[in-house]
């Protein structure tokens, strides 16, 4: 019999993450506002602390926030904290509910996939859940 999975909940200055461990995968889901450069790096780097502190493979990031879209330079920066923060070793599912974001999303994946990171980005958990378990679909 498998335990329960724990649950952790981390408040951010606009956001509230909310952490669950369920076997070899770490799920996060964001609500808040975010949408400055500042706001992702501070969720993303505690995001990566109970990633790396979990030591899972594998990292399902459902994205619930509001907020505006980061411009390109600033994504390029994003990506550059990313790859400090060690999550590149680690197989991360991200889940972007706000479609008005989608565009950022897809380069975020684009730029981070350049750096080595092994991420994909979705609309939809099932999917990003289904890649997490089982590669490309």
């Amino acid at each position: 019999m498998e335990p329960e999975p724990s649950t952790l909940i981390v408040d951010g200055s606009s956001f509230r993450i909310e952490f669950r461990r369920d076997g070899n995968r770490l799920r996060a889901s964001v609500t808040g506002v975010t949408g400055s450069l500042e706001a992702s790096r501070e969720y993303w780097a505690l995001i990566a602390r109970e990633t790396m502190s979990a030591g899972v493979p594998t990292l399902l990031v459902i994205d619930r926030t509001a907020g505006g879209s980061l411009t390109l330079a600033e994504l390029e920066q994003f990506i550059h904290h990313l790859s400090e923060l060690g999550l590149e070793r680690v197989r991360t599912a991200y889940v972007g509910v706000d479609t008005a974001r989608s565009w950022q999303n897809e380069t975020t994946e684009i730029l981070a996939r350049e750096r080595g990171f092994v991420a994909r980005v979705f609309e939809i958990e099932s999917e990003a859940s289904l890649w997490l378990r089982h590669g490309e679909i």
